[in-house]
């Protein structure tokens, strides 16, 4: 399981093809960031959540 956060929200990548893609695609996430390609990062989040390999991770607030 692994985690990419952008822009104060944290994403879960979870894809049906196994631990070694999700690594991948984090590395994928970090070049990307490492050169500042924020397009292709917007496009991935989008496609990612939408496709379902990529979840948004709700907070758990706490009630009191």
């Amino acid at each position: 399981m692994y985690k990419f956060s952008w822009k104060g929200k944290e994403y879960l990548i979870q894809t049906d093809e196994g631990e070694k893609r999700d690594k991948q695609i984090l590395r994928d996430f970090n070049h990307c960031v490492d050169i500042r390609d924020y397009g292709t990062i917007k496009n991935r989040i989008t496609n990612g959540t939408m496709w379902g390999w990529l979840k948004e991770v709700k907070e758990k607030k706490e009630f009191w």
